[in-house]
């Protein structure tokens, strides 16, 4: 997986249209095209960094995947790059089930 699909999971993720990605990192929609896009192209590292800053994780995820500190062990609040990865490892069945369930949780404000 590279960077692009990365990218494009952590916004699928996130539940934000790559519109709403785009305005609070403060780069345009088509930024987002491009990075997303099948011509991907890597943004700058400022870019980068405001765009994992929008998605809840890291620089490092989207570049290799891998999450950032594996020492972190005080940190409780569980990495959002865990989550995805044991998302999209589940069956496609199962993913939607997922989605389902928590845009109905995301309804009732239980999301956040």
């Amino acid at each position: 997986m590279d960077f692009r699909s990365r990218l494009r999971e952590a916004i699928e993720f996130s539940g934000l249209l790559d519109k709403e990605v785009a305005e609070r990192a403060g780069i345009t929609k088509r930024a987002i095209d491009s990075y997303v896009g099948s011509r991907s192209c890597m943004p700058s590292a400022d870019v980068a960094v405001r765009l994992a800053n929008v998605l809840g994780v890291t620089v490092e995820f989207l570049v290799t995947g891998e999450t950032a500190s594996k020492n972190n062990s005080q940190d409780s609040q569980p990495q959002i790059e865990t989550l995805i990865k044991y998302f999209y490892s589940l069956p496609h069945e199962e993913q939607q089930a997922f989605m389902i369930l928590l845009k109905k949780c995301s309804t009732c404000n239980a999301v956040h």
